[in-house]
This record gives structure tokens, sequence and C-alpha cells, in this order.
């Protein structure tokens, strides 16, 4: 039996543990290469130095005051993911996560021939990994960059791939949104959104853009079948409708990440050892890393 002492301290260290959870958002980000996946977060935390390319699997977060509670302050735990998406699988399990989580699957606009293949590589990899028996309920974001240079596309181009996402977030519960880094508009909605799931209680904006010539905007449960002008369907149905009009590019494969090494060292025989150990990184077929440990020292 425990002592008043040893009681006290039990509960003390329960409702820490609670406040922490309440207190702690988690965030996760896959999909296209070289879509500013790094670039966004790099904003959103307000750092100052150029990105890199990310290897594997990189972490970061981020804190804020608890305006309610000075003392106390919230912190959003935020991971990236840059390796092949045909690996994702491998990963997902081993990440720690909040009650507050959130997956965002970023695609690149500019690349409709392949965007749709990279959604379901993401959206496989979730479904095949979630535990019945996790405590978090998984928020789906679905982020689509480059709309800089989508925007140029012919109107009927962005009709079909407009109506093809909205479809898939729809049929997933996914919120949806338009993103480039080149337009402030934009660039301050992401920052906006993410600094809600972050640090907040979930997406707050409650705006509303469904013209295929604007950049979309749609939180989950505001669209309808009707609304989007198709009739109810399943994947493979949204699938085989796209494809009959915008044809999958099987000369590129998405899920290989290919990355310029950059030549940090003058010594020949230096680039030498780190190419091999990027190309080791590159190659693995599982992450075993005390993912754990990592948050530990960080945190």
């Amino acid at each position: 039996m425990l002592s008043i002492p040893e009681r006290a301290a039990q509960i003390i260290d329960t409702q820490e543990q609670q406040l922490d959870e309440i207190n702690s958002r988690t965030i996760f980000l896959a999909g296209s290469k070289n879509v500013g996946k790094s670039t966004l977060l790099h904003m959103f935390l307000e750092k100052l130095e150029t990105p890199r390319n990310t290897l594997v699997l990189e972490y970061s977060f981020g804190r804020k005051t608890n305006l309610k509670q000075a003392i106390d302050k919230n912190v959003c735990h935020i991971w990236e993911y840059g390796g092949k998406l045909d690996m994702l699988k491998n990963v997902l399990p081993v990440l720690p996560k909040t009650k507050n989580y959130y997956y965002c699957i970023m695609v690149d606009l500019s690349k409709p021939k392949t965007l749709l293949q990279t959604i379901e590589i993401c959206l496989h990899a979730i479904n095949e990994t979630q535990s019945i028996s996790d405590n978090c309920v998984t928020n789906l974001i679905i982020l689509c960059g480059k709309y800089d240079l989508f925007k140029n596309f012919d109107t009927e181009a962005k009709k079909i791939v407009c109506s093809t996402l909205r479809s898939v977030a729809l049929l997933n519960d996914a919120h949806l949104m338009f993103y480039s880094s080149k337009e402030s508009m934009l660039v301050k909605r992401a920052k906006d959104i993410f600094n809600s799931i972050g640090f907040e209680n979930g997406i707050s904006i409650k705006d509303k853009q469904t013209n295929p010539t604007k950049p979309l905007f749609i939180n989950k449960g505001a669209d309808t079948w009707e609304n989007i002008g198709v009739a109810r369907s399943t994947f493979d149905e949204i699938k085989q409708r796209y494809y009959s009009k915008i044809p999958l590019d099987s000369s590129g494969d998405v899920t290989t990440v290919k990355t310029g090494l950059k030549k940090t060292h003058p010594e020949a025989d230096i680039d030498k050892l780190i190419a091999l150990k990027y190309d080791e990184l590159r190659e693995m077929e599982t992450l075993e890393i005390d993912i754990m440990s990592i948050v530990d020292y960080l945190c």
C-alpha cells in the first residue's frame, strides 16, 4: 500500500502527464519530393536559416505560451519525412504520437500525372499502420503546393484536378488546401493553419473556396458529392475517372527520392565517404532508430 507522500507524488505525475497530452500536438508531413515541405515548416517555425534537403526523417518542435495559463507552454512536435514513400509504412509505427495528431500529405500541383499516386501511397501507409488501440485520432490534411505554377494550367485540366482532389478529401474526411510559397496570401493562410493545429484546438478558419480558378480551401465535412458534381465514389473509381483524362506518368517513380549531394568538404576522400553513407541511408529497408530517445534529448 502506498504511503500518503507516495500517493500524492503519483497523483501529481498523472496530472502532469495529462497536462502534457493536452498541451502537446504532433504534425507529420510527407508527400511529393521538392514540393517545399521544409520551406513551409521553416516559415511556420520562423527559422532564418536556409532549409536543407531532408534525407530521411527530421524532427523539430515549436513552443508557444498558453495564454490561459502563462506558466504552461503548448508544444508542437513536427516530423518531416523525405525518404522513399514505399518505406513510409515502416516509419509511421515507431513515431511517438500525442492525442492531437495531424497527418499532412503535401503534393505537387505542377505534376498532375503523379499527384494522385503520391496521395494513394501515403493513405495506404497510414491506413495500414494505424492501430485500433491508438488513443489518438488522426486528422488528415491534403496540402497542395506550387499553386503559382498550377494556376497557369488549362482551365479544363484545373477542373479535373480540383474535382479529383475534392473527391479524395471528402472520401477520407480530410481538409484540403492549396498553397504556394510564392504567394503571400497563401503563405499567411498556411502559417495560420499550422499555428491552429500546432498550438490551438484545430483548424478554426471557416473560409471556403471551391472555385477551380482559385486556390481551393475546404475544411473536412464542408463538401458534398453533389457540390463536387460527381456521384459518390470509391478511391478506385476516382482513380479510373482521373487517369482516363490525365494518364499516370509511368516514367517517374514517386517512391524514389533523388537529391543532389552537397559538396560540403573539399577533400575527395571525405566526399566519397559521405556519398557511401547517404547511399546506405537511402537503401535502408527498415528504420531502426530509437526515436523516443531523440525526443527525450531534444525536449
